[in-house]
């Protein structure tokens, strides 16, 4: 099963020596046990816009889609046996001494992206869509359109090969959140924030700067799209 990790952290956030060494530790690890397909890092420092509406009517602020204490800071997409397997992952990562990582099953039907390099002159964005989301049902293969009735076929034919790999999540009623206070693994159900629009899918994009990111984000048109340059 596909998971989405989401790792979050306050910009103050104090971090132990060699974190990076440690990260890249857990990702070559993870990649040998075959449960790592794809992360990066978000650039903080780079901001993060919120888009609304469609097309000429879209508005973009500057911003992400709700204010929290803790800011999402990257992500890493993992194929595990099951949530036990994937709270292991999540658990022995640095993110969780200094933040958390929340972790959501990806709806059914995602192919496994690959993880690539990005191409010469271009900057990749992760699209967060969020809604107010209120269905607690988990998704089901059979609940999801078929390639005709599927509402976002045009964005996506438009968007082409810009889209690097995306898809929708289960709701944050079946989120799980990984935190290590004092030492000790702490793990909750539920998103890492209480807020009124919650992540719902997300979208990798490769275009050749933030203009194009925001169009692309603008065509989409449904609920709220917030964008992240990520960290080369």
């Amino acid at each position: 099963m596909l998971y989405f990790l989401t790792h979050v952290h306050t910009p103050d956030a104090t971090w132990e020596p060699g974190v990076e060494d440690r990260v890249e530790a857990w990702w070559s690890e993870m990649a040998q046990r075959g449960l790592a397909l794809d992360g990066a890092r978000l650039d903080m420092s780079g901001g993060a816009w919120c888009v609304r509406g469609k097309d000429k009517d879209a508005v973009v602020t500057d911003g992400p889609f709700a204010e929290t204490k803790e800011h999402v800071a990257g992500y890493d997409i993992i194929e595990a046996a099951d949530l036990d397997q994937a709270i292991a992952a999540a658990a022995a990562h640095p993110t969780t001494e200094a933040g958390a990582i929340e972790i959501r099953p990806v709806a059914p039907g995602m192919p496994a992206p690959e993880l690539t390099e990005a191409k010469p002159g271009h900057e990749r964005y992760l699209m967060l869509v969020c809604w107010d989301q209120h269905d607690d049902v988990e998704i089901r293969a059979e609940d999801l359109p078929d390639d005709g009735e599927d509402p976002m076929r045009g964005w996506l034919q438009q968007t082409g090969e810009r889209r690097l790999h995306g898809w929708q999540l289960q709701p944050p009623a079946l989120a799980t959140t990984v935190r290590r206070l004092d030492g000790t693994t702490v793990v909750t159900d539920g998103p890492f924030a209480e807020t009124k629009e919650q992540i719902g899918g997300y979208d990798l994009l490769e275009v050749s700067d933030r203009a194009e990111a925001i169009a692309i984000a603008a065509a989409h048109g449904l609920q709220t799209r917030d964008l992240r340059p990520v960290m080369g």
